[in-house]
């Protein structure tokens, strides 16, 4: 069955079934006759097809939260519900970690939630739940709203933690599951970590590298002293990791120290630590549905759902200055007082014109991918009109994005086919400090440092 819409002689053609929020369903969009001559799209929408969302599945060591169902939307992991803050509190202190998410309907459903501790590496740690919580799993979240005057259903829930019910005892990961409380099928992943302060942690990053100088990749160096831990194997007892903007594609693990002196470990010239430069982030904002925003080109009303059109991009061959946000998100509707409820969701069509790049795949990447490079943020090539093409459904807000290149063999995302890769870039460096003493069965988390270079 097909229903025209009401613009450029679109038609939308169920499979099977009514059309449900639930997109589990593939929907094709194709057109009737030549898109209208005020699209800038032209033939790239041609033929665009909804997959089905799968498994947002992110590296296991980094705090790459997961998605697990198809009707959860927009999981955000916020400490005190700050969004440009890690998701990481102080032991014993009074922040809280807000986990807040979207399921696409009003049914109202009892979901409930289940706290594991985990070790540097996301692995369960061999604690039990006496020794890492006070408190109970298998509650309800009892804390949702249905959306208000949305065009697509969903219901807005939100958890604390700790709360009234659970308090954390030790440092370290820790991962939060969500499911139904019916079916038990589990719905999400949240990860977090606690951290208790044992050692100082210095970094540096500079474009003056071991690879090149003032061109194209950063590097780090990083200063650990732990004259408050009491370790006589300094070098296999204390886990330094780093990443670049919280990806968990390039992070680099378990590194080994270039000195120890006295109480520090120092890690310099270490090629690891070195990285690509990239390039600032691209950037679009959908805060109405009424009034074009940054990089957006066009929005449309294709019953019974919103599409957002951004202007079309290409390849950066040169550093290009902006004030971006490192690739976060937030959700944001300038005509309601509480985004949460009152912002819509809609279909944002990303187009990248560009030769058809042999030997690999190209990715959307930005907080909203959850660290995944799988098939539902992958670009789909339109040999017709020579554009990289996706359609992703977002909650309204303002987004950074970009794409990454992923060569065939490789997990690692890289900025150099469509970002440039550039010393100037000003990205963050996160770099987590972990402790496991000799028998001990978790690692605890004794230091962090979250570096932002200067825009």
């Amino acid at each position: 069955m097909c229903v025209k819409m009401h613009d450029a002689n679109i038609v939308v053609c169920r499979v099977s079934g009514k059309f449900e929020t639930t997109f589990s369903k593939i929907i094709y969009i194709c057109h009737t006759k030549a898109m209208s001559a005020r699209m800038n799209l032209k033939s790239c929408l041609q033929t665009i097809i909804f997959t089905t969302f799968l498994i947002y599945s992110g590296n296991a060591v980094c705090q790459t939260s997961q998605i697990l169902s198809e009707n959860i939307r927009t999981l955000q992991v916020l400490k005190n519900s700050d969004w440009m803050e890690l998701p990481v509190i102080e032991l014993g202190s009074d922040d809280r970690i807000s986990i807040s998410f979207d399921e696409l309907s009003h049914r109202n459903r009892r979901l409930v939630y289940r706290i594991s501790h985990c070790l540097s590496d996301w692995t369960e740690s061999g604690l039990s739940e006496q020794e890492f919580m006070d408190g109970f799993n298998g509650l309800p979240i009892t804390d949702y709203r249905n959306s208000v005057n949305t065009t697509m259903l969903y219901t807005h829930y939100r958890l604390e933690i700790p709360n009234d019910d659970v308090k954390l005892l030790v440092s370290g990961n820790y991962e939060v599951t969500v499911s139904d409380g019916t079916d038990f099928s589990e719905l999400l992943k949240a990860r977090f970590a606690v951290l208790e302060r044992g050692c100082s942690v210095t970094a540096q990053v500079s474009g003056n590298t071991d690879a090149d100088t003032n061109d194209k990749n950063q590097q780090l160096s990083v200063t650990v002293g732990f004259s408050s831990l009491q370790t006589s194997r300094p070098e296999r007892e204390i886990i330094v990791n780093a990443t670049q903007n919280r990806r968990s594609d390039i992070m680099v693990t378990s590194l080994e120290p270039s000195y120890i002196t006295g109480s520090q470990l120092q890690f310099v010239h270490n090629r690891r630590l070195i990285f690509a430069g990239g390039n600032e982030y691209r950037r679009f904002e959908v805060v109405n549905m009424y009034n074009y925003s940054r990089n957006v080109d066009r929005i449309d009303f294709f019953d019974p759902y919103f599409h957002a059109t951004l202007m079309e991009d290409r390849p950066h061959w040169d550093y290009i200055y902006d004030q971006d946000h490192n690739g976060r998100f937030l959700i944001r509707y300038n005509r309601s007082d509480d985004s949460d409820m009152g912002a819509d969701y809609l279909f944002v069509h990303f187009v990248l014109r560009a030769p058809h790049y042999l030997g690999g795949r190209l990715y959307l990447d930005g907080d909203f991918t959850y660290g995944s490079l799988g098939d539902e943020w992958e670009m789909v090539y339109n040999d017709r009109s020579g554009c990289y093409e996706k359609a992703v459904l977002l909650k309204m807000g303002a987004y950074d994005y970009r794409y990454l290149w992923v060569p065939e063999g490789s997990s690692k995302g890289m900025t150099f086919q469509t970002e440039g890769d550039s010393f100037e870039t000003s990205n963050e460096y996160q770099v987590f400090v972990w402790f496991r003493q000799f028998g001990s069965r978790y690692d605890r988390l004794v230091g962090l440092a979250d570096l932002r270079m200067a825009k």
